[in-house]
């Protein structure tokens, strides 16, 4: 895989970006975690339901009930603060050249194999996921079927990817999204589930402050490099 030097400027750019944002949030998270909501706290708290915590595009995720809480909060806003881990987007070029495909393991990736409509369509972007979004697969059974859900971001705020922290590793990248989201969902041919999650402004201040102290977690990094034998 080739980059161009613009590429590469833009990549240690927002690596920079977000290990500070990272770096900066683990420790605001870390001097807040044993302070208990005040009564007028706990009031905003109970205005939007809240996930903190993993939502795969690669793997299963039948152990952290994101397709329950997305089911059951269709039509209202929500408190994301979550990490996806996804492969680092190639030009469709430069796929069918050894180099590029000794450099990933995304063609014998269940997931990758079996959910993606269109693997060429997968360097779209970073934190551009495309009209049918990216595979949300349940477990095993489900991914073996073609991944039933689906899940996509609409950010008409982001003004520049570096909005949102992104770790880079060698094969994947692991991006950190925090904020509110309106919670809508579309049928998609073939009887499949489309969830967008559409990044909202009109929150106030006081609630967005009370649930970026108490509503947000630490995300565990992932391994972003390529499996060695």
């Amino acid at each position: 895989m080739s980059w161009s030097s613009s590429a590469r400027l833009l990549c240690v750019c927002v690596l920079t970006v977000g290990a500070l944002t990272i770096l900066r949030a683990g420790s605001a998270v870390a001097a807040t975690a044993t302070v208990k909501p005040t009564a007028a706290e706990q009031t905003e708290l109970a205005k939007h339901p809240a996930y903190s915590g993993p939502l795969h595009v690669l793997e299963a995720n039948a152990d952290n009930g994101i397709h329950k809480f997305l089911e059951t909060n269709e039509g209202k806003t929500v408190y994301l603060d979550l990490s996806i881990v996804r492969y680092v987007p190639m030009d469709p070029s430069s796929l069918d050249t050894p180099e590029a495909r000794a450099a990933t393991d995304r063609f014998e990736h269940p997931v990758f194999s079996k959910c993606w409509p269109d693997q060429r369509a997968e360097y779209i972007g970073i934190l551009n996921f495309g009209e049918a979004g990216f595979p949300l697969p349940l477990d095993d059974a489900d991914i073996k079927a073609g991944c039933a859900t689906r899940v996509r971001f609409d950010l008409p705020m982001l003004e520049s990817v570096s909005a949102f922290p992104v770790a880079w590793g060698d094969n994947k990248a692991q991006v950190f999204l925090r904020g509110f989201f309106e919670v809508s969902k579309n049928a998609l041919e073939g009887g499949k589930t489309l969830y967008t999650l559409k990044q909202q402004d009109d929150v106030p201040y006081e609630t967005r402050l009370t649930f970026d102290k108490h509503k947000t977690g630490k995300q565990p990094e992932a391994n972003l490099s390529l499996p060695t034998d």
